[in-house]
């Protein structure tokens, strides 16, 4: 493989053919180059397994750009197409089609069993091929009725791009049409991209008709023939196309931010589309969606036809196409040091099976689809950060400002519990909780949270308060405010816990103790101390005794 296929490098080459034979002699591999050099360390993975990768490769792109270039050449008499193509057949013209190659930046996104649909960037451009051969009549030469025929003109005359029915941009007559598109903001809605190609011939056709007269002269018979020559320009168009279902990927990401009360950065992100994250300032953060590259498996093979008949020969053109699936790992953030992954939200969905030859680990249990994004991570008051969100299809991203996101204060929650009354089966516990800041009561009952005490879960009213009646333990009482996330909007809170424990009669005895105990540890300890200063020899205070 040249190193500059396409201008595509050697290592990045080896990451884009999922699905390929993989090989376990890669010791003979590594020997296979015959320049003299070794192959880099990803080719030698990616001959053994298929790669996951963390974004949409940009040399898919480039490679199927130079790929257009390697449709075979064919004249008038003879018409080449991959297996994907429908050719049709009019008067002369023949085995005439127009194929889709790809359209681009596109991902396939294997969302579920069934549903996988071609999300294209909203302004992107389709590559194709068009060919075709003439069925040019055989020449009669035979009696009085003479035809022969001749190719006079064959062009493309057009090539069309259309979405759902409108056409969008006109091609000249190239047989390697590359087409721009804008599906005008037309995010999650699906639509179909026609390719369309008309093709012209024009056909001499010379008829000569033959008028015999003969005479009998001296017992011999001379025939002379008087031709006739008609001659006739008959013209032939079709119009073959291909289309595709797609549906338009725009990023347009919508969030909040907030600041925990020790400085951390909280950013919310969220899309009604799937989406691959964000990165925020050192850091960065992952859904469930990796990619991988694989080629058309339906441009394995052409078709080379002549009128006489069909040959099948392998394809010199081999387009990729980038797909999304939920990957068995999992969200994740990185560095885990810096960043940290709060939450992600979506629907449940039931994941995909990829096709047979990919060897990727794909999810087996249903999965949250990560269309929203929670992150920690630890920032500077000061310093200035920025949120980069990326998508799905090529190389869209979209930065924003933190200013252009609302913001949601957070404070610090105080919990504290009270024992009213116990007896030898219950204890009675008032709970309250309040703004630590400026003392406010928090009602968790308006605010759709609870606080969690024994196996209960209990709101407090508008003054904060609760009060709950429990079995008796020997242990203690402790309770948790959790509070619901903070992106919910309002005054968010960070949570608190705290503990408190009934007096019985042994936990009644060791405080009692304790609080002895504590005194006169303090008091031995000055004695110790003042006799080690002064050598007044009075340690120990029993030493006498």
């Amino acid at each position: 493989m040249n190193e500059t296929d396409h201008g595509v490098n050697e290592s990045t080459h080896a990451t884009l053919w999922s699905g390929d034979t993989d090989t376990a002699n890669l010791t003979a591999l590594a020997n296979s180059r015959g320049d003299g050099e070794s192959p880099s360390e990803l080719r030698l993975l990616a001959a053994g397994t298929d790669i996951p990768l963390d974004a949409p490769p940009a040399a898919v792109e480039q490679w199927n750009e130079g790929e257009l270039t390697e449709f075979p050449e064919t004249g008038p008499s003879e018409s080449v197409y991959p297996a994907r193509a429908e050719p049709v057949d009019g008067r002369f013209i023949a085995d005439a089609h127009a194929t889709l190659v790809t359209v681009q930046p596109s991902t396939r996104a294997r969302l579920s069993v069934g549903d996988a649909p071609l999300y294209v960037a909203d302004r992107g451009d389709v590559l194709g091929v068009v060919d075709y051969r003439i069925a040019v009549p055989r020449d009669d030469r035979s009696g009085l009725y003479r035809v022969s025929w001749r190719l006079a003109d064959h062009e493309i005359t057009e090539t069309r791009l259309l979405v759902n029915e409108s056409i969008v941009a006109r091609g000249d007559g190239t047989r390697t049409p590359t087409l721009a598109y804008d599906l005008d903001d037309a995010a999650d809605e699906p639509r179909t991209l026609t390719l369309e190609a008309e093709i012209a011939i024009s056909l001499i056709r010379t008829t000569r008709v033959g008028d015999r007269t003969c005479r009998s002269v001296n017992n011999s018979t001379n025939c002379t023939t008087t031709w006739t020559t008609s001659v006739r320009t008959i013209e032939e168009t079709r119009t073959v196309s291909d289309s595709i279902d797609v549906v338009g990927y725009e990023l347009d990401v919508s969030g909040a931010r907030t600041r925990y009360p020790n400085g951390d950065i909280g950013i919310v992100l969220y899309k009604n589309q799937p989406w691959l994250g964000y990165s925020l300032g050192e850091g960065s953060v992952s859904g469930v969606w990796r990619f991988y590259s694989a080629r058309d498996l339906s441009w394995d093979t052409l078709t080379r036809s002549d009128g006489t008949g069909e040959t099948v020969e392998h394809s010199p053109v081999h387009p990729l196409q980038v797909h999304a699936y939920p990957i068995k790992t999992g969200p994740t953030a990185a560095p885990r040091s810096h960043i940290e992954l709060v939450e992600t939200y979506g629907e449940q969905v039931v994941p995909p099976t990829l096709p047979e030859d990919i060897n990727l680990d794909v999810l087996t249990d249903p999965y949250t689809a990560s269309y929203g994004i929670a992150t920690r991570s630890a920032g500077d008051e000061t310093a200035p950060w920025q949120v980069t969100a990326r998508g799905l299809v090529g190389r869209e991203h979209v930065v924003l400002d933190p200013a252009d996101l609302p913001s949601v204060p957070m404070n610090r929650s105080n919990l504290t519990l009270a024992i009213e009354n116990t007896t030898g089966e219950t204890i009675t516990v008032r709970l309250d909780l309040r703004d630590a800041g400026s003392g406010a009561a928090i009602d968790t009952s308006e605010r759709n949270e609870s606080i969690h005490i024994a196996d209960r879960e209990v709101d407090t009213g508008p003054d904060g308060t609760a009060t709950v009646t429990l079995d008796r333990d020997v242990g203690g009482v402790s309770a948790r405010y959790e509070p619901r996330p903070w992106w919910f909007g309002g005054t968010a809170y960070v949570g608190d816990s705290d503990a408190v424990y009934p007096r019985g009669v042994v936990l009644q005895t060791v405080r009692t103790l304790f609080e002895f105990a504590i005194p006169l540890a303090l008091l031995l300890f000055g004695v110790f101390v003042i006799d080690r200063l002064t050598g007044w020899a009075v340690w120990p205070p029993w030493r006498g005794l």
